[in-house]
């Protein structure tokens, strides 16, 4: 962060998708990126050499192209734009939904969204394990889910339902 009162700072956020698939990217794609953090290796979808050499321009689309901004304690941020402008790419990667192509996005403390109602809730599972998913989704563990459990039940409002 570049300075003490910084709690979001973003520099050159780019981020790229695949065209003609559902989401912007296979789940395999997704896992070889998130693998390749974790190494502290490159993004291995992304050229060696910056260009589109390996793959055809016409076969990806750029949401977002060299974002940079920072948030200081206690300044609202709005995010306003034009249809397909990137508003939800980008707030998609401040809740590291999704992982950039290139740049970075550090945040001090957590950032969560609220995409729409329904978003990440799978009705194959139940109620009380849809509460687990998207608790792992918003970044927290087991242990702090279990703690807050109650409270997320009652939040819900559908209680004698889970």
């Amino acid at each position: 962060m570049s300075t003490a009162h910084t709690v979001v700072e973003v520099r050159d956020l780019r981020k790229r998708y695949r065209l003609g698939v559902i989401g912007g990217a296979t789940l395999g794609d997704e896992l070889k990126v998130l693998l390749a953090r974790l190494r502290g290796r490159p993004n291995p979808l992304v050229p060696l050499d910056g260009g589109m050499d390996a793959q055809r321009e016409g076969e990806h689309f750029w949401a977002l192209r060299g974002v940079s901004f920072d948030v200081q304690e206690g300044e609202i941020l709005g995010i306003i734009g034009k249809n397909g402008a990137g508003k939800s790419t980008l707030l998609k990667l401040l809740s590291r939904i999704t992982t950039p192509t290139e740049g970075t996005a550090r945040m001090k403390g957590r950032v969560s969204s609220l995409l729409e109602v329904g978003t990440g809730f799978n009705p194959e599972l139940t109620g009380r394990e849809n509460i687990y998913l998207n608790g792992a989704v918003l970044g927290m563990d087991r242990s702090e889910i279990d703690r807050k459990l109650d409270e997320i039940i009652a939040f819900s409002g559908i209680k004698h339902h889970i």
